[in-house]
């Protein structure tokens, strides 16, 4: 309450005070039945439109991690074979000690000595890196089975791509890319035509 100076009061040293409206319990007691429907229906409207959103990013950020583990595979064998002075392979692999044959790579892959070209690893001590399955991803390469690195740095044969695609959207498929000289990088410059889509 405010107090207000009463008229001809000279000094203002009176004052009668005013009163404001009570206030109800209904002013006070929160949301309404009517406004809490409201705030959860926007609330399901906003999460309708975010939660695919959030999922395809987070299959965007999953696949490029399977493109940067290859990556990061590749260029070890090529490190390995400038340093060791000797052919280094990585192909498809099932079982983490022997080449698949095929150009399925989701199935996992090894990273071997093969200073012989045999194709294959030796014996299991030839084996340098083993990486286990990846289901979620669709991985394969045109007709190569395996990158082999010289001595030099160099890959052998023509250039490899290796598409890494999502299962439910080929829009989001990534590439990791070997050239000649042994340059290996990923992109996401996918025909998404490559991965079924």
């Amino acid at each position: 309450m405010m107090p207000t100076p009463v008229a001809g009061d000279a000094g203002g040293l009176h004052s009668k005070t005013t009163k404001e409206a009570p206030v109800s319990k209904r002013d006070c007691s929160g949301f309404t039945i009517i406004e809490l429907m409201i705030a959860i229906s926007l609330l399901a409207v906003i999460l309708t439109l975010a939660v695919p959103a959030f999922g395809r990013f987070i299959e965007q950020q999953q696949l490029t991690a399977t493109a940067n583990r290859l990556v990061g595979h590749l260029q070890f064998a090529r490190g390995q074979a400038i340093t060791r002075g000797t052919l280094v392979a990585a192909c498809p692999s099932r079982d983490g000690r022997t080449c698949t044959g095929g150009n399925r790579w989701e199935q996992g892959w090894i990273v071997y000595l093969d200073p012989e070209k045999a194709g294959q690893p030796a014996e299991g001590g030839d084996v340098l890196r083993v990486v286990q399955a990846m289901p979620e991803h669709v991985m394969h390469s045109g007709g190569r089975h395996r990158v082999r690195f010289k001595d030099s740095g160099m890959a052998y044969g023509t250039n490899l791509t290796i598409r890494i695609c999502s299962r439910g959207n080929p829009e989001a498929a990534r590439a990791v890319i070997v050239s000649n000289p042994g340059r290996v990088r990923a992109t996401r410059e996918v025909d998404p035509a490559e991965c079924g889509g």
